[in-house]
């Protein structure tokens, strides 16, 4: 009895387990977060955030339309959450930055008030740094009729910036470092003076001026094998640390002469102190030395790699040094060069913006290598290019998304990389793995801030050249107000009542019913899926409960043998729960547990017909002698007062003590053989004292048989009393 009470407890343990985990699983539902981004409006909508998932990389994006002097920040829903204006009204001219301090760092384009007559894609002539509040605290102009500014600035860990500038070459001066003359060129147009690039460091002074204290130029590592009697004459191919001053890969009015290189972006590590150049028109990025002086940087000599000024690394077009053709071309009017930062994804690799403007079928692509770099220098094999022959990574949606000019890419901290198409205005989040995550849609073009449902190819487009994605631990929004302003573009709030980011999928400003279930998005439970199907009502919607259980046993009901009952209980183990068990019979012995008289045995054993089961019977004795069967060695017997047992089960008339084929019950003479008579008077000789039939030997008979009769009368008392003590100490 008390082994059946401990089962019952370890079962009831057993089936109480399952039951408080579904409650688990129910109270987990109620408190899983809501989705950090929620959006997808393609095809309602034409500019601002277009998509968004939990996958995007939490922050606030920087952007600065080409058509506007203002630069936007906004948050992961798309809504702006501040912006500074050019106290100048200056459109960029392209890039800008922000600072620790909050403050923005910018490019100026100063349009028509630039002297000379030069002009090129990406012209600025101008910095700017705005303060948090829309305060000009520093602007610098580097624009003559010589020089000018234009596309990208780098801000230093010291405080300083470098800026990418054009730099004036006469006629004389190209002739003297043995380019081309105009008629003798096919690419070249125009005039054979030539404006080749620069970088300059800059170290900001008061608030409108600044002292160049380093600076790098092309022209100091020309080489040419057009004119043997210049000092730069060489072979082309034994010298990929110089560029080919007649080297031309880009067709138009600019090409070989006022933009000739069309450097467009720039980067700098500081573990090397080394910076990145991409230049569009040779189709090539570039790696040079800054730990040189000026004086160095102007010679082949000096600096961390001992090379001075010369080129360190370039990828990206073997042509350009004579050591490849046009089939070896892998960049196609880049527009952006980035190292990944340490601690991110691919951190050390550059990263560039492949525009794909050349290509055969022209797509643009982000693209991850890794230079074969050793200390502060990069191998590169006699005869052969600069590697590497595979990417590290990569990333396009082929035709669907190209953009012909200016762009970028940023690896994040997340993993995952952020994609501008510059000609669309267009920002894509992609994770690792290529998946779009975030995408958003600048809604500022030259006529304004756009209207939901404006093409935004209107009023000359909306360009951009890069974004960049700011965590919300940075400096820079220390004690900032970046509380939400709404969304830039000009839209209709359908519910302007509601809070309803980012329950708005669709964007009408109301909260949404994703699922169409009866529930709205902040309140459903199981997204996607019908909240009011709830089979168990344990408060989980069947779609996104993983048991399904009734009868809160543990058994999702599609596996549940006894629906309405605990499976668990199952008391006579023969798979039928008991509350679906007409019998539950333990010892299988067709008799119901609680009827049964003998539980673990078979009650219809009963080999003596005592109506107690074998298996409960303490003497089991068939034939009642008192003497249990399997210690009976005379079964059957039948006992009288007379006829009594042994402690074998035997009675008299069951046993021949001496052998001789006469019962006890009826020997004459015990111990003797009864056959044996040999004065035939039926008396045993063993037991005749003589032969003598005398009156006396018939007194003698007479006696004995006397005597005889009153031991066994005797003996039949004993017997049955000693009976009687039994029978009462059993009841």
């Amino acid at each position: 009895m008390k082994a059946k009470v401990l089962l019952l407890v370890l079962i009831l343990l057993l089936s109480v387990n399952p039951v408080e985990q579904a409650v688990l699983a129910e109270q987990d539902i109620k408190r899983s977060p809501q989705s950090e981004c929620n959006a997808d409006r393609n095809g309602s909508w034409s500019v601002g955030l277009i998509y968004c998932t939990d996958g995007v990389q939490e922050g606030y994006t920087l952007f600065s339309p080409m058509s506007s002097s203002t630069s936007y920040l906004i948050d992961q829903y798309g809504r702006e959450v501040h912006n500074w204006t050019s106290p100048g009204g200056h459109r960029p001219g392209l890039s800008a930055y922000l600072l620790d301090d909050g403050s923005l760092l910018r490019t100026a384009n100063l349009g028509q008030n630039q002297p000379g007559e030069f002009s090129g894609g990406g012209s600025a002539g101008k910095v700017e740094r705005i303060s948090w509040e829309g305060n000009l605290l520093w602007s610098w102009s580097y624009s003559s009729d010589m020089y000018r500014s234009h596309h990208d600035i780098e801000p230093l860990p010291n405080g300083n910036l470098l800026m990418i500038a054009w730099e004036y070459r006469n006629e004389t001066e190209a002739a003297e470092f043995g380019k081309y003359p105009q008629d003798d060129s096919s690419r070249a147009v125009g005039t054979t003076s030539v404006w080749p690039d620069r970088i300059i460091e800059v170290e900001p002074v008061g608030n409108a001026d600044a002292n160049i204290v380093w600076q790098w130029s092309f022209w100091d590592h020309m080489i040419q094998d057009y004119d043997s009697n210049k000092a730069n004459y060489g072979v082309v191919a034994d010298h990929p640390e110089l560029l080919d001053i007649n080297f031309i890969d880009a067709i138009g009015a600019a090409s070989g002469g006022r933009d000739w290189l069309h450097c467009n972006g720039i980067d700098y590590n500081p573990a090397l102190d080394q910076i990145a150049l991409s230049c569009k028109n040779t189709n090539e990025v570039y790696i040079i030395d800054h730990s040189t002086t000026t004086a160095e940087a102007a010679s082949h000599s000096g600096g961390n790699s001992g090379m001075g000024g010369d080129i360190l690394y370039r990828y990206g077009n073997p042509e350009s040094y004579d050591r490849g053709d046009e089939d070896d071309q892998v960049l196609f009017a880049q527009h952006d060069v980035q190292w990944i930062d340490n601690g991110y994804i691919d951190e050390g690799k550059l990263m560039i913006f492949n525009n794909g403007n050349g290509r055969e079928t022209p797509y643009s692509s982000v693209e991850v290598i890794e230079t074969p770099i050793d200390g502060y220098r990069y191998q590169i094999d006699d005869n052969t290019s600069f590697g590497p022959d595979e990417l590290s990574w990569s990333w396009d949606i082929g035709t669907e998304m190209y953009s012909s000019a200016i762009s970028g890419s940023t690896r994040l901290a997340n993993g995952n990389t952020l994609v501008t198409f510059g000609m669309q205005g267009t920002f894509i989040e992609v994770d690792y793995t290529g998946e779009i995550v975030w995408k958003y849609i600048s809604p500022i073009n030259r006529l304004g801030i756009m209207e939901q449902g404006d093409s935004i190819f209107e009023g000359n487009g909306n360009k951009v050249f890069k974004v960049s994605r700011h965590s919300v631990l940075e400096p820079a929004f220390d004690g900032r107000d970046l509380s939400p302003k709404g969304y830039i573009e000009i839209w209709t709030d359908q519910c302007p009542e509601e809070n309803s980011i980012p329950f708005d999928v669709d964007g009408d400003g109301c909260i949404d019913d994703s699922d169409y279930d009866g529930v709205a998005d902040p309140d459903d439970k199981c997204q996607g899926f019908d909240d009011g199907q709830d089979e168990d009502n344990d408060g989980i919607p069947d779609s996104c409960d993983d048991l399904i259980d009734s009868d809160n046993d543990g058994i999702a009901n599609l596996n549940d043998v006894c629906e309405g009952y605990d499976d668990y209980f199952d008391i006579d183990n023969d798979s039928i729960p008991d509350g679906c068990d007409d019998l539950i019979d333990s010892d299988s012995d067709g008799i119901s547990d609680d009827i049964d008289q003998c539980g673990g045995f078979d009650d219809a054993l009963d080999e003596d017909n005592d109506t107690i089961p074998d298996g409960c019977d303490e003497l089991i004795d068939s034939d009642g002698d008192g003497v249990g069967n399997s210690q009976d060695i005379c079964p059957n017997s039948q006992i009288s007062l007379d006829n009594p047992t042994d402690s074998l089960g035997c009675t008299l008339s069951q046993t021949d003590s001496d052998m001789d084929g006469i019962s006890d019950y009826d020997d004459k003479c015990e111990g003797y053989n009864d056959s044996v008579d040999e004065n035939s008077n039926l008396i045993p000789d063993g037991c005749e004292q003589s032969n003598d039939t005398t009156s006396d030997s018939n007194i003698t008979e007479t006696a004995s048989k006397a005597t005889q009769s009153v031991y066994y009368v005797s003996l039949g008392v004993i017997i049955a009393l000693f009976g009687l003590l039994i029978v009462r100490r059993s009841r």
